[in-house]
């Protein structure tokens, strides 16, 4: 039996919190309050910790998506098979700097409602593992605290400008003064091994963000909410695009496909809420604001489109047929037909020049 102290037990509580093993109840608690630091970890603390990171998030990534078959690009050719088998395990490594342990410390210590601000770190000196821990973090904090209460837990550039947690959550970060993350990184490498296992997450927030709009009250927030959205979209499929890794933003589309339904209308998205917009540009504004995945369906259409026209004997042919299998699968032309009939009859100048020849 290893023995550690009330503070390491603690941290290592809320640490299995964050890798999904701990239920909420059980770490919120120790969230909420301040705990006496010490001036340092035990060498029995810190073998714990780095047990708990390996097999973790090893077990996150997988259930993650990770586990499932899927098809990715490796450079110009298709890899099959889970996300082990389709990247030699070299590749896959999972390394920690100083910031996650000084971040799990943190975290323990503080208690939120006081201490001000929050926790940061250099984000050059991240690394991809730094910032999936601190994403986890972001993820399990969320809907577990009360504003006031996780501010300074996710308050700092490390958190604000993690890209994963950007790409999960951007109607959270609702500041257009705030920085964008760079994509770059997650496009390569370890970073894009990260993304191609969060797929299914990824999906499963857009659908859950896209379906909250229904519910917001006032339309300043819902135009705030969907520029937040936009600004990260176009960051994030700029980057996939110029990387040339589409199948990076699959997740999009599969979201696309649960909500651009036969039956779907603007309502899902809250235009109800637009009306009370004092002018007419405030109406328009918010309502392209709420449709900002809708709108992407147009260059989801253009990669398309231009796999098309990619020949047997040309460069990046593996690719374009993944791009047109993907479009294909999810049902592109007529997702972008239903898209087209939303945003047709959303906007106010179309409807109203149609209406009045």
């Amino acid at each position: 039996m290893k023995v550690v102290s009330r503070f390491e037990a603690n941290l290592l509580r809320i640490l299995h919190f964050f890798l999904g093993r701990v239920p909420r109840e059980q770490a919120v608690p120790l969230l909420l309050n301040a705990h006496a630091q010490p001036p340092c970890l035990s060498a029995t603390a810190v073998e714990l910790v780095q047990d708990a990171l390996a097999k973790g998030l090893t077990l996150v990534l997988a259930r993650g998506g990770g586990w499932r078959r899927e098809r990715h690009l490796r450079g110009d050719r298709v890899a099959d098979g889970r996300l082990w088998e389709r990247t030699p395990p070299a590749e896959l490594g999972l390394a920690f700097s100083r910031h996650s342990l000084n971040f799990l410390v943190w975290v323990t210590a503080h208690k939120p409602a006081t201490d001000k601000p929050g926790w940061a770190a250099p984000i050059k000196e991240l690394s991809p593992a730094d910032s999936l821990l601190l994403y986890l973090a972001y993820s399990a904090l969320h809907g577990s605290l009360r504003g006031s209460e996780a501010a300074p837990l996710v308050s700092g550039p490390a958190l604000s400008r993690n890209a994963l947690c950007r790409l999960a959550y951007p109607d959270d970060f609702l500041d257009p003064a705030e920085p964008l993350p760079d994509f770059a990184p997650w496009t390569t490498g370890l970073g894009a091994c990260i993304l191609e296992a969060l797929q299914t997450t990824l999906a499963q927030r857009w659908l859950e963000t896209e379906r909250d709009k229904a519910h917001v009250g006032q339309w300043q927030e819902l135009r705030a909410r969907g520029r937040a959205q936009e600004a990260v979209l176009l960051a994030f499929l700029q980057a996939v695009e110029t990387a040339r890794r589409l199948d990076l933003a699959r997740f999009l589309l599969r979201t696309l496909a649960r909500v651009l339904t036969p039956g779907a209308t603007a309502d899902l998205w809250g235009t109800r809420v637009v009306q009370g917009g004092p002018r007419m540009a405030d109406r328009v504004e918010t309502t392209q604001a709420a449709l900002a995945l809708v709108r992407q369906t147009d260059r989801f259409q253009r990669w398309e489109r231009a796999a098309r026209g990619v020949g047997f004997f040309d460069d990046g042919y593996e690719a374009s047929q993944l791009t047109k299998t993907d479009w294909e699968r999810h049902g592109g032309d007529d997702l972008h037909a239903r898209a087209q009939t939303i945003l047709r009859a959303t906007d106010p100048l179309r409807v109203q020049t149609e209406g009045h020849p």
